[in-house]
């Protein structure tokens, strides 16, 4: 009894290792090695956004809306649109990142001055950020109050715009600045 217990343990143990060493395992080629995500972590209150194909990445607040990609109609270069809304009032930053055949900030600024005409330019100037220089507008069109930063690389201008009404635009521009200060494009 023994013995036929011993055989039939060794037939399904052969068994086994024979089966098993039959089944080959799946592989999936992968086409293009994917990007490395980027190690750096979030700020307290925030969360790390990063485009790999437009190759940005910035912090937005954790508490505010992000609104789908659908709700935005691209066209005329304009390859991405991400926008955050604090609940609640209407202050929002919008992202906008579009081709372009701007190849200075010089140009931006002087296109900037011919889009708008009944606004009121409050500040203009060059930034860095991030080892970048952008053209940064802030001007008034009433009720509202708005700060726009424009960055050129890779043929594109990546634009932050940050739009509230004139007496809320101080209760939320530290974040903004946060915003602009985490932003970062390779």
């Amino acid at each position: 009894m023994k013995n036929k217990i011993l055989t039939f343990g060794l037939i399904a143990i052969i068994s086994i290792v024979f089966i098993s060493g039959c089944v080959q395992e799946e592989t999936i080629p992968i086409d293009e090695e994917l990007p490395t995500p980027p190690t750096i972590p979030a700020s307290i209150g925030y969360i790390r956004s990063y485009d790999h194909k437009l190759g940005y990445g910035f912090e937005y607040p954790e508490d505010w809306e992000m609104h789908s990609p659908e709700e935005f109609t691209l066209g005329g270069g304009i390859e991405k649109v991400e926008m955050f809304t604090k609940k609640g009032e209407g202050t929002s930053i919008t992202l906008i990142v579009k081709s372009t055949n701007w190849k200075s900030l010089e140009e931006v600024k002087e296109q900037y001055g011919k889009i708008d005409p009944l606004k009121t330019t409050l500040k203009e100037d060059i930034i860095e950020v991030n080892d970048r220089k952008g053209y940064e507008i802030i001007y008034r069109s009433p009720p509202m109050k708005t700060r726009e930063v424009v960055f050129l690389a890779n043929g594109r201008a990546y634009t932050i715009k940050y739009s509230t009404t004139e007496d809320l635009y101080v209760a939320s521009e530290e974040i903004f600045d946060h915003v602009i200060n985490s932003f970062i494009i390779e």
